[in-house]
């Protein structure tokens, strides 16, 4: 289970390093705003799959449940403060960039099993 979590991570941290490459080729005005919105979606993934990587060897269910929840509210709280941080400065963000670098990372999850491969 650690490894296919690792896998994921490093998946989705290639993905965004394209993504930022890509708008970066394209215009590199568009750069800060694609590498806020990987950001804003990978400081809180790693976040909560360090927290749960610690938890992979717990059976009591109760408990590892208690704990991913508390780790998914944490996840939150991160995004959450990353976006608040970001959007109350002056700085001329491109909404559609950034949210397409947010949704990128968000969505690439769902090709986990692709990425694992069953492993």
């Amino acid at each position: 289970m650690k490894n296919q979590i690792i896998r994921i991570l490093i998946f989705q941290y290639i993905l965004g390093v394209t993504y930022l490459i890509g708008t970066g080729l394209w215009d590199i005005a568009f750069t800060p705003s694609a590498l806020l919105g990987c950001v804003a979606a990978l400081v809180p993934k790693t976040y909560f799959s360090i927290r749960m990587l610690r938890q992979t060897e717990n059976n009591n269910a109760t408990q590892w449940l208690g704990y991913a929840y508390r780790s998914e509210i944490g996840k939150w709280v991160i995004m959450s403060a990353i976006f608040v941080l970001a959007f109350t400065t002056n700085y001329p963000w491109d909404p559609v960039v950034l949210f397409a670098g947010f949704v990128l990372i968000q969505v690439s999850g769902w090709f986990a099993p692709i990425v694992t491969k069953g492993n």
